[in-house]
């Protein structure tokens, strides 16, 4: 048996990353492995300097996302001022007034994407990390840096719920994981993703115990955090694989 940390992300609007081109942010359709690590580290009250405990954080555990409703794509226009990046290598500004007080203005113009209703279940399992889940799981009850989904106007609709189950298999304890969770009883079924209600998972390579899940591809994804300070992240291998199938 493996223990597993199982929680619950659901958001109004929520925005999961994707590689940066020009003025264009992207997300992916469900939570990345950065993002959950991120929410786990704010949880914990780390900072972003403290990269020794982001690196624990990373090597230490391993993430599965069960992709429950993967939400309507939704487009923003942003416009903000700013300066040549010259000026900003210069003058190393601190602060944004810092940064606007030095001529001449210019207008970005930027498009951010986000998700609206996406649902997610996310497990962890240990790899070593310095942490135990239980500990883990009552911080994410009560965290030090409130979590958010993806972007810190994203607040989350529901509570994380986090919880300590032991299965078989990831298969196993994601059946532990109602589908829709309660506070969405009135969600309609075109919420669902084409294979239904949660089928689809996304998840690091399940060493030591079986997935269950019935293997779909693997693919890259730029998701790993390499270094929170610098904002620099690493590809890694993705598998994919889905659910038994249950009725309804």
């Amino acid at each position: 048996m493996t223990r597993f940390l199982l929680a619950t992300l659901y958001a109004p609007l929520s925005s999961w990353g994707d590689i940066a081109v020009g003025e264009s942010r992207g997300s992916w359709d469900r939570p990345s492995r950065s993002a959950i690590l991120g929410l786990v580290a704010g949880a914990l009250g780390l900072t972003r300097e403290d990269q020794s405990a982001h690196d624990a954080l990373d090597e230490g555990y391993g993430i599965a996302v069960r992709a429950d409703a993967f939400g309507t794509p939704l487009t923003d226009y942003h416009t903000t001022q700013s300066v040549a990046a010259s000026i900003v290598k210069r003058h190393k500004p601190c602060t944004r007034a810092e940064l606007l007080a030095h001529e001449p203005r210019e207008t970005i113009l930027s498009q951010r994407a986000y998700r609206e209703d996406g649902l997610a279940t996310i497990a962890l399992w240990h790899r070593g990390g310095p942490w135990d889940l239980e500990y883990l799981a009552n911080t994410m009850r009560r965290p030090t840096f409130a979590p958010y989904a993806g972007r810190r106007s994203n607040a989350f609709g529901l509570p994380l719920d986090p919880l300590v189950a032991e299965a078989e298999s990831l298969a196993a304890a994601f059946a532990q994981r109602r589908v829709p969770p309660a506070g969405l009883e009135s969600w309609k079924p075109d919420r669902r993703t084409a294979d239904g209600w949660g089928r689809e998972v996304a998840h690091d390579p399940c060493v030591g115990f079986p997935s269950g899940l019935q293997p779909l591809q693997r693919v890259v994804r730029r998701d790993a955090s390499a270094h929170r300070t610098r904002w620099q992240f690493a590809d890694r291998i993705v598998e994919i694989g889905l659910l038994p199938n249950t009725p309804g």
